[in-house]
């Protein structure tokens, strides 16, 4: 294999009385390695294979998962268990001490293994090696990716880098052959990093085969202020007139450039060399295909490493510390079927979990893609049954009792409001009397037979109460019922009526979000590090979005921990509620 391409392939050929040499071991494993490769590159691809996902352990340990890769030559890259990495251990981390963010990269390594004495040699150093060892290496990168490269070598065409700076990269490639009258996609590749507010851009210029109202290609995007991906792709479906055999470009004149990033506006004129056929059918598009397929295409990439994750690093005078990590930022995987249950599959590995929600609220589902693990993974949130909340009412009414003879007496209270308005209620009574062993005031609930008898030393009245309730007038009516005599002129009636209630708009205000934030008010030094704690109170959702109000205040990343900038001053740091986002908390700090 020479360097960037697989070249014709030889083979020992054995007789007897062959005399072997070094050299002709060698050719040996060379041709059964490079025939070995070059069905990797061209069968398989480049790319992971499995495993090799990449998450952040702690602050400042990286933990890679087993797995196996292909590289671009073909070579077969296997780490075959898990490895926890410190960042300051890791090859590269003194070239990305002072950048925002940085590649941890994966690439094919040799080593010598089993050093031995080779003094009879007529050839070479005296010692050498019984084993070569295949292995990885494993390094940090703050260089820009090449682009152009990686997405050439995924088979992408018109790969054109249309912005470049430390904040945002923008990447177009779109295809090469289109099919007359059929849509197609170009797409542009968005790579930001941690601290790069949300992007706007618009891509605009004449264009002479793609359908639109004013024979101009128009390429608008905006980010959301929830975007937190730092690499992803955007998508234009773009439709071919009905013209063939002709070839056009995409922007013959030229295209004009729009990006807006926060308060920063940039604006240029740009050449971009892409072009496309325009192929009468899909079998003139095969066979457009077929003709300019070769051997270089797609062996493409030469030493071009995988690009494992992106890391959002933070610096502080303690070293480098890991903000966030895009785990396979450029997709750079091989596609595969696997068998899942016995039945042939599509690679895509699918996991659910059930969430409950309110009995008010909607069924959601939210699919979360892993593109390291090839994984698919669902959350069904469903509604609780419905549950009844209770408006409650408490109040006393005084019944005058009758003169002459009460046993077996009847009393009445005039028709009062219980305040919970119309509609079903019940309605539970109690007597107010004085315990005369206890000297104080009780309330009689229920029979008060119970409490009659030797055993007992309350004395409660003899007394039965009951209700009528009118529920289309919202009102009630108290009557006793004196089995015997009951000292003097009145008897004071405890309610407590209790409403069945689904009033939403109520239930949500009681159950409102909340946020506090720990510490509320700090000192710190320049460049100092403090731990932020957020409790959020009303929602099962706990989770926030921090930040910091201050455009150079320090940067906080999404556990909380701050970082104090070199500037004195007060800065504010703000917590968001990820159940609502317009429920927020602040904390001060005063850095000096």
């Amino acid at each position: 294999m020479n360097e960037h391409n697989f070249s014709t392939f030889e083979r020992n050929r054995y007789f007897y009385g062959k005399l072997l040499t070094v050299r002709d071991f060698e050719t040996e494993q060379t041709y059964h390695n490079k025939k070995r490769s070059m069905l990797n590159r061209l069968v398989t691809g480049a790319g992971v294979v499995c495993g090799l996902g990449v998450s952040a352990s702690d602050e400042s340990t990286l933990m890679i998962e087993s797995g196996m890769a292909i590289d671009y030559r073909g070579r077969e890259i296997v780490v075959p268990e898990i490895l926890f990495r410190k960042l300051r251990m890791l090859e590269g981390v003194d070239q990305v001490s002072d950048r925002k963010d940085a590649y941890l990269c994966l690439s094919y390594a040799e080593e010598g293994v089993e050093p031995v004495n080779a003094t009879g040699a007529q050839m070479g150093a005296e010692q050498q090696f019984d084993l070569t060892r295949e292995g990885t290496r494993l390094y940090l990168s703050g260089d820009a990716p090449a682009y152009q490269e990686i997405l050439e070598a995924q088979g992408l065409e018109n790969v054109t880098v249309l912005y470049q700076s430390d904040e945002l990269t923008l990447v177009l490639a779109a295809p090469a052959a289109v099919v007359s009258g059929e849509e197609f996609e170009a797409s542009i590749l968005v790579v930001k990093n941690g601290e790069t507010p949300p992007v706007q851009l618009s891509l605009e210029g004449e264009n002479t085969f793609i359908v639109s109202d004013n024979s101009r290609l128009n390429m608008t995007f905006k980010e959301s202020r929830e975007e937190k991906r730092c690499v992803y792709t955007l998508s234009f479906p773009l439709r071919a007139k009905s013209l063939s055999g002709v070839e056009g470009q995409y922007f013959p004149s030229g295209c004009e450039l729009n990006v807006e990033i926060g308060s920063h506006r940039y604006k240029n004129y740009l050449t971009v060399p892409a072009t496309a056929y325009l192929c009468r059918d899909r079998e003139e598009y095969r066979s457009y295909r077929r003709r300019f397929d070769s051997l270089e295409r797609h062996t493409s990439g030469g030493d071009v490493p995988i690009y494992l994750a992106k890391l959002e690093l933070i610096r502080s005078d303690g070293g480098v510390f890991i903000g966030g990590v895009t785990a396979l930022p450029f997709g750079q995987s091989v596609e595969r079927e696997t068998e899942t249950h016995g039945r042939e599959g599509t690679g895509l590995e699918v996991t659910t979990s059930v969430r409950s929600l309110e009995y008010w609220q909607r069924p959601d589902v939210k699919a979360v893609y892993q593109p390291s693990t090839g994984g698919l993974h669902l959350d069904f949130g469903i509604p609780s049954p419905e549950q009844y909340d209770y408006a409650v009412a408490h109040g006393t009414v005084d019944i005058a009792l009758p003169g002459g003879l009460r046993v077996n007496a009847k009393a009445y209270s005039e028709e009062i409001a219980h305040g919970l308005g119309s509609g079903a209620v019940d309605v539970r009574l109690s007597l107010e009397f004085v315990d005369k062993d206890r000297e104080e005031t009780a309330l009689l609930c229920g029979n008060s037979e119970v409490f009659r008898g030797k055993g007992s030393k309350a004395a409660p009245p003899w007394v039965e109460a009951a209700a009528i309730v009118y529920p289309e007038r919202g009102t009630m009516r108290v009557g006793l019922w004196l089995h015997d005599t009951v000292e003097g002129n009145l008897v004071r009636v405890h309610y407590f009526a209790q409403k069945p209630e689904r009033d939403t708009s109520r239930i949500l205000s009681q159950r409102s979000v909340s946020i506090a934030v720990t510490p509320e008010f700090s000192r710190l030094e320049v460049r100092g590090k403090l731990q932020f704690h957020a409790d959020v109170v009303g929602s099962e959702d706990k989770s926030v979005r921090w930040s910091v109000r201050e455009e150079n205040g320090g940067v906080i990343d999404h556990n909380g921990l701050y970082q104090a900038p070199e500037l004195p001053g007060t800065y504010e740091i703000v917590a968001t509620a990820g159940a609502d986002e317009t429920v927020a908390a602040s904390a001060f700090v005063i850095v000096e």
